[in-house]
């Protein structure tokens, strides 16, 4: 509700009181009027319906309190806030109005700024109200999807892996039952994720960890991951990504940007198609652009694209799930970034969606110097309680060119072994027995304070990501990132840390 459009229902039997009102209301709200009782009830009823009503209450046939109580037992208007403009004044009178279901009392003779003050507090307040409501309701649809479409993949994960414990299968039969768990598995990742993501930004604490990358490899690896999911519609990626240059900003979240672009982009358009990724750079901007072959974007329904929950009339075209939260997410990440993303219909092809971001060049020199300190082969320290998780950090690390000088089960050896081996990195579970991962990343900067720490986490928590910010650490790096990506962040985080120490 804006308002500075607000409709004000006038209800009084005087009309020295109505035109003064009137005058005083005209230029700041629309105005109706009523004379008496029976003509408020219609009014408020009718089309445009008032968002305040200034009630009279002494009037003949029908007085203020049985207008104001007849309204507020009313379904269709018993949300618009009364306020009494009045000459009586006893307390008796005032208790009886609030009993009725009025929000306020301006006594006459009434001031005029009393008046405009007394209505924009309880038209914001309504406004408020309403907010209220809609964030209610969108957790309410938080919730019933989360029951909805989590239940059919659990369903899904318990029945076969109660097959693989009580079955006997042939390798190729478990083989095939492994990767449907794991398939269903990640649906149910993605899901959880955009629902914690569209939590953390509507909670106001959305913040980006910037670090030195380029956009053209940062959307190279992502169109590698999601490559499958394109060959199993049989749709071809025509990739055109120019040099970009390297600049500040959140290779994660931008991830996220192109993964949902990437994944709208497969499940809109037809099979045995081709979808088109593009990267450049205009001026100081640098962009990314994917165009599918899709049936684009209805033009009465753009303005609803970028909203939550929002699922638009044009649907997957081989019945792909949509949690209709992917664009919403990406248009806060893009904003956050200082960015724009548009959208445009491409004649005879689909959408088109444009990311652009503002770039900062950066001295390629130095850079390659970087880049040269890794060629030195960093020694790594996990610290992490999960054996499994360590087994599987060690491998992609080791793959990835790194050396890993040892591993810790709790906070307290990880200390220990950091004082004995001192390794250039430490990756760092935050909960652990003995000790915990911020217990420890504080012990290990007592005995180095310029150590490279980064921090493991499952949680999407901007708290707790900035206590370990806070206490000292380098950078953290969420759990769920895929194994492949997980390398990648360890070398930018190492990279930005070379740069920092110049």
């Amino acid at each position: 509700m804006d308002s500075k459009l607000a409709t004000v229902l006038i209800v009084d039997d005087e009309k020295t009181n109505i035109d003064v009102l009137v005058g005083l209301l005209n230029d700041r709200y629309k105005t109706l009027v009523a004379k008496n009782g029976k003509q408020a009830l219609k009014r408020a009823t009718a089309t445009p319906r008032p968002d305040i009503v200034l009630l009279d209450i002494m009037m003949p046939d029908m007085n203020g309190f049985e207008v104001c109580r007849r309204l507020k037992t009313d379904p269709s208007t018993m949300d618009i806030p009364v306020i009494y403009i009045t000459g009586m004044d006893d307390p008796e009178d005032e208790k009886r109005g609030l009993q009725a279901g009025a929000v306020d009392f301006i006594r006459k003779p009434f001031s005029p700024n009393v008046v405009l003050a007394r209505l924009e507090t309880h038209l914001a307040l309504q406004k408020q109200k309403a907010r209220l409501i809609e964030l209610n309701a969108d957790k309410n649809r938080f919730l019933g999807m989360a029951a909805h479409d989590l239940r059919n993949p659990l369903n899904s994960i318990c029945g076969l892996s109660d097959m693989l414990l009580n079955m006997e299968l042939e390798q190729e039969e478990k083989h095939k039952f492994i990767g449907m768990i794991n398939n269903v598995g990640n649906q149910m990742l993605t899901l959880i994720n955009d629902l914690l993501d569209v939590s953390v930004i509507e909670s106001g604490q959305f913040d980006l960890n910037l670090l030195l990358s380029n956009l053209s490899e940062v959307t190279a690896s992502r169109i590698n991951l999601i490559q499958f999911s394109a060959d199993k519609k049989g749709i071809t990626v025509n990739q055109s990504l120019a040099d970009t240059p390297n600049f500040r900003f959140d290779p994660e979240r931008m991830g996220q940007v192109i993964d949902n672009l990437l994944s709208n982009a497969i499940k809109f358009t037809p099979p045995d198609t081709t979808i088109t990724v593009r990267t450049g750079v205009e001026g100081d901007r640098v962009f990314i652009q994917v165009v599918d072959q899709g049936l684009g974007i209805p033009d009465q329904e753009r303005d609803k694209l970028f909203g939550a929950f929002q699922k638009l009339s044009t649907r997957p075209t081989a019945k792909e799930r949509s949690t209709g939260l992917g664009l919403s997410i990406v248009k806060r990440i893009v904003d956050a970034h200082g960015g724009e993303i548009s959208v445009e219909n491409e004649p005879g092809q689909g959408a088109c969606f444009t990311v652009s971001l503002s770039s900062e060049q950066e001295n390629r020199s130095d850079h390659e110097q970087l880049h040269r300190n890794l060629s030195e082969k960093p020694r790594i320290l996990l610290i992490d309680d999960d054996y499994a998780l360590r087994f599987m950090y060690s491998k992609v690390c080791s793959d990835a060119g790194f050396e890993v000088v040892g591993e810790a089960e709790d906070g307290q050896e990880g200390v220990g072994l950091f004082h004995t081996l001192k390794p250039d990195i430490v990756l760092c579970d935050i909960e652990m027995p003995v000790l915990t991962g911020i217990d420890a990343l504080k012990a290990i900067l007592e005995l180095d304070s310029g150590a490279c720490v980064i921090m493991l986490t499952s949680v999407s928590d901007t708290a707790v990501w900035d206590e370990c910010l806070l206490s000292g650490a380098r950078y953290y790096v969420q759990k769920e990132t895929p194994y492949v990506e997980l390398a990648k962040k360890v070398k930018e985080a190492w990279l930005e840390h070379c740069r920092m120490l110049g």
